[in-house]
């Protein structure tokens, strides 16, 4: 009986394998098997590569930001006087005077004559010195014959006219009031008779004291003798 009992539990078993049928897989359609990871990995990359690209640029942007303050240069131009210059080609030039046109005139071989006529000690000689620190060299001093309160200063005829202006500017700088005339025969080529100067009063004349009256004497009186 037990050969019988063994072929009856082999022909169930034979069944059972027979009725078991795999499922049947559509074309084009995979389905994941047990303990494979799911492909979403692809997606973080993707994010975390742009992020890095922005990062990039935004730290090469501040970057030449930055380098432009530290240069110290500004791309606008600025305004000098009405003209639109950089700062870096401005450039200044020393401004120098213009000659006087007295000083191409040979003032050494001017003759000048300086009269004091204030009767205050040390005029024409202040004159003088103001003179030579124009270039004229030849200048003598003297004294007026007359007390005057205004300047008066006569040139030749064949004198520059630079000079004459010159002197001119000058004396009216110094003085109160100035005149000008024309020699007419001198042997200088500039007399000048002083004033006041600004400021300065007149001298003051001094009178004659009254001579002091001489008191008479008493004539002593004899002393009687004795007989």
């Amino acid at each position: 009986m037990e050969p019988e009992e063994n072929q009856s539990v082999e022909q169930e078993q034979s069944v059972q394998q027979s009725s078991y049928q795999e499922p049947e897989q559509s074309s084009g359609v995979s389905f994941p098997t047990v303990g494979e990871q799911k492909k979403s990995g692809g997606a973080k990359t993707i994010l975390i590569v742009g992020i890095l690209i922005l990062v990039a640029i935004l730290g090469f942007v501040i970057y030449k930001s930055a380098s432009k303050k530290t240069d110290g240069t500004s791309s606008e131009p600025i305004s000098y006087d009405g003209l639109t210059t950089p700062s870096s080609e401005l450039i200044v030039e020393p401004v120098t005077p213009a000659p006087s046109p007295a000083a191409s005139v040979d003032k050494t071989k001017i003759k000048v004559q300086v009269q004091n006529g204030t009767g205050i000690t040390g005029e024409a000689a202040y004159l003088q010195t103001q003179l030579k620190d124009l270039g004229y060299i030849d200048v003598k001093v003297g004294n007026s014959e007359s007390t005057v309160s205004t300047t008066t200063v006569s040139f030749s005829n064949k004198l520059d006219p630079s000079v004459v202006s010159e002197i001119t500017q000058k004396l009216n700088s110094v003085y109160q009031t100035v005149t000008t005339n024309t020699l007419t025969s001198s042997t200088y080529d500039v007399v000048v008779v002083t004033g006041l100067k600004k400021g300065a009063t007149p001298k003051p004349s001094v009178s004659p004291t009254a001579s002091a009256s001489a008191s008479p004497s008493a004539s002593p009186t004899p002393s009687p003798t004795s007989t």
